[in-house]
């Protein structure tokens, strides 16, 4: 698998991550127990966020790497329904973990000026539902952002 070409990159994270940060960023405020906050400002701030966190973790990750050879530790084939499963179980807790941990620490930290460590438990009482919707998300979108990506860059989907 080689490197995907600029055109490529820009796709698929338009099409994956609006959806990726609007999910994490409405999820993130009712999994919180804030959904009086999805009618404020604090929404579309959160979504910017979390589609330039998820941008930045796209470009400096493998992540295409990571979920063709994680199904394989278990032979499994990676193009496969049950390896589409495997492949998307560490790419979603690498995308939740960096871009979870961020988002509460901005609105818990920066924007609510909690102490400390009131971002990390928030983040550890959000994780497995937020967890749960990035991979009922990435289930859906990533083969719709693969193939648009493919299609914008002229290339047949593999």
């Amino acid at each position: 698998m080689g490197k995907p070409s600029l055109k490529f990159f820009i796709v698929f994270n338009l099409v994956m991550n609006i959806p990726l940060a609007t999910a994490m960023s409405i999820g993130g405020m009712i999994f919180s127990g804030n959904a009086a906050n999805l009618a404020t400002p604090a929404l579309p701030i959160n979504i910017l966020l979390g589609f330039i966190l998820a941008c930045i973790v796209n470009a400096l990750f493998p992540i295409p790497l990571i979920a063709m050879k994680f199904p394989g530790l278990f032979k499994v084939d990676p193009e496969s329904v049950p390896g589409r499963f495997l492949g998307n179980v560490p790419v979603v807790l690498i995308f939740v973990a960096i871009i979870g941990l961020a988002m509460n620490f901005v609105n818990v930290q920066l924007f609510a000026g909690a102490p400390a460590p009131a971002f990390l438990f928030a983040f550890i009482g959000t994780f497995i539902p937020m967890y749960v919707l990035c991979y009922i998300i990435a289930m859906i979108f990533i083969p719709i952002a693969q193939g648009a990506a493919a299609k914008a860059d002229g290339k047949a989907i593999a």
